[in-house]
């Protein structure tokens, strides 16, 4: 895990990532998702690009779910 300080520039906090954890040289704009006392940095644009590059669902997936039966309702 990398660390690395966080310092004022001009009346905005401002951090400067270590070589080793910086963005590509081609993103100029990120995207910056607070939780709490967490920030999550991301290139502008791309939060979901990495859940929906990644692997799909198996073919068996929930295939066998245990599901109760349906309820009778009234109608309205």
């Amino acid at each position: 895990m990398e660390q690395t300080t966080l310092f004022m520039s001009n009346r905005s906090q401002a951090v400067r990532l270590p070589k080793a954890v910086a963005m590509p040289s081609d993103v100029k704009r990120v995207d910056v998702i607070a939780i709490g006392r967490t920030r999550i940095i991301m290139p502008a644009g791309e939060a979901w690009d990495s859940w929906f590059d990644g692997d799909n669902a198996t073919a068996d997936f929930m295939a066998e779910r245990e599901q109760p039966a349906d309820q009778e309702r009234e109608s309205f």
